[in-house]
């Protein structure tokens, strides 16, 4: 699972929205486009990797390994 880069797109996270959220569909992806900033904006900062819909089909963040050396060092 390491070499996810992303395979959540706006598109399914849109969709995700729309049937979650019952957002319409331009909403939706307004909203999907925020999130995917979001997601981009901390993999630009090393925080993560990547993001995902696991086998549950809950979005899920791949944390760097910087991120994961940090959240060992709190515990």
């Amino acid at each position: 699972m390491s070499n996810i880069i992303e395979s959540a797109t706006v598109e399914d996270i849109a969709l995700y929205l729309q049937r979650e959220e019952g957002l319409d569909a331009s909403t939706a992806r307004k909203q999907a486009q925020t999130v995917i900033d979001g997601f981009t904006d901390m993999q630009d900062k090393g925080l993560i990797k990547g993001w995902y819909f696991d086998e549950q089909s809950h979005l899920e963040l791949l944390p760097s390994d910087n991120a994961m050396k940090i959240i060992a060092n709190q515990k």
